[in-house]
């Protein structure tokens, strides 16, 4: 229910290694609030990729916490090998994702929210497709969250391939591989919706990149809750995205992008 009727393959996944021949990765987590579970994301992701990625880099982006995350961060930074980044004030997803990925240094860029709802052993799902691909992203199959959010999700990316007539399925992922050059060209230009991701598909798509999504499994979880989608703030939340979309794509369609795309529709994307 919610959005996507794709399936995970059950069969073995292979778990590395990347191939050095397409360019390093930045492994970008940005955090807000999540001291009980920030330790055991970044310890199982660097596991998984040791040895198995033979050049990358850890960089976490905190963004204002006002838990014990800066102090948990703190003390990892003295143990794991990770960049970490801190801010007084929160900036909020957006501005936190845009902060987060210009300190990348490496070609490829992984972004992944912090809350573990994906496993790090997902990547090698993405991973192949840099040869062909600028943006992969992760569409959870099937999303394991309150049915309100996946509702909302999906009325979200409902209404994203309506207003822009575009194919993908789970614009508002939290997993995504990215060619820095694409981040470097398009992530500052982000600005109407507050998640970055769907708004930076968008730009992307009428960019010209080439973008696919490969449905990866979702859990729901393990520990506290969400800091965003408050009940209390569903209804504003609503109304700013909706109303970026209405200022995105008025902008587009003033640059002539739209009718660009109508006319010469880019090809649907492949799995």
């Amino acid at each position: 229910m919610g959005g996507n009727s794709r399936k995970v393959s059950k069969e073995a996944l292979p778990r590395g290694p990347a191939d050095p021949a397409l360019g390093g990765i930045s492994l970008v987590f940005p955090v807000y609030n999540e001291s009980f579970i920030i330790e055991q994301t970044l310890r199982n992701y660097i596991a998984e990729w040791a040895g198995r990625v033979a050049d990358f880099e850890v960089i976490v982006a905190e963004d204002g916490s006002v838990d014990d995350t800066k102090s948990v961060l703190e003390r990892l930074e003295k143990e794991l090998p990770i960049k970490l980044y801190m801010s007084d004030e929160r900036k909020g997803y957006q501005r936190a994702v845009i902060d987060a990925v210009a300190h990348a240094t490496k070609p490829w860029v992984f972004v992944v929210d912090s809350d573990y709802q994906f496993a790090a052993i997902d990547f090698w799902r993405l991973e192949p497709l840099r040869r062909t691909h600028d943006i992969i992203l992760g569409m959870k199959a099937p999303r394991r969250d309150p049915c309100y959010r996946v509702w909302l999700s999906w009325g979200y990316n409902l209404l994203l391939r309506w207003f822009f007539k575009l194919p993908y399925r789970d614009m508002d992922t939290g997993f995504r591989l990215i060619r820095k050059t694409a981040l470097d060209q398009l992530a500052g230009q982000v600005r109407y919706m507050s998640f970055f991701t769907a708004e930076f598909v968008v730009r992307a798509h009428f960019a010209g990149f080439k973008i696919t999504e490969v449905p990866v499994p979702h859990y729901q979880r393990k520990i506290g809750s969400t800091t965003i989608f408050f009940l209390s703030s569903l209804f504003l939340i609503c109304f700013r995205q909706f109303v970026g979309l209405l200022k995105l794509r008025r902008e587009l369609k003033t640059r002539g992008l739209l009718e660009a795309a109508r006319r010469s529709p880019p090809p649907r994307p492949t799995n």
